[in-house]
Formats: C-alpha cells, structure tokens, sequence
C-alpha cells in the first residue's frame, strides 16, 4: 500500500523523520533547511520544497540527499518564489549550488 500522508516539515530534525516516517508520501517544506548530514531515504517519497530551498551546510564534503532505495521524486509547488539558476557543467543548478570533489 502507497503513503499517502503529507508531513510539513520546518526544521532539520523534521525532515529527517518525516523522510523515515512510512505514512508520508509527501514531505512538504514550510521554509528553508540547512541540514549537515546527508539525508538518506530509502522509500518511495516526494520531497515538495514548496518554493523553500534544502542546503547541505557542513563543511566537510558530502552529499545532501542520498536514495538507497525506493524513488524519490522532488518537485516546488509553490511557483511564486524565485530561485537564481544557472548553467554549471552543463546543468542548470540554483544559486547555492556546488560540486566538490569526493
């Protein structure tokens, strides 16, 4: 059976649980998170960044979201706020982007 919840989620620690949480099948954000261990979902879920922006602030190199297993789909429902994009390594990637060497 398929989740069928929404979790919105604000803080770092929400997210993360949310993410492990099986009822949810959308975890929506309701602002901006800074996480500083890589996110690790190993279900099938949709991450709804709602116009909000998900930033990996360690400084220690390292990778902001990791699917083990299952699908994650990541769409922004709210199309209201902006976001800065630009081509990058023939990608287009939004303002906080960066590629660091592992």
């Amino acid at each position: 059976m398929a989740a069928s919840g929404t979790a919105e989620v604000s803080t770092a620690a929400e997210l993360v649980s949310a993410i492990r949480e099986a009822s949810y099948g959308t975890v929506k954000l309701t602002s901006d998170i800074t996480i500083y261990t890589t996110l690790v979902v190993n279900r099938t879920v949709t991450l709804d960044l709602n116009g909000y922006v998900l930033k990996y602030g360690s400084s220690s190199a390292g990778h902001v979201i990791a699917v083990s297993s299952g699908i994650l789909t990541i769409e922004n429902s709210d199309y209201t706020k902006s976001h800065n994009f630009q081509k990058k390594y023939n990608l287009y990637v939004n303002d906080f982007f960066e590629f660091c060497s592992v």
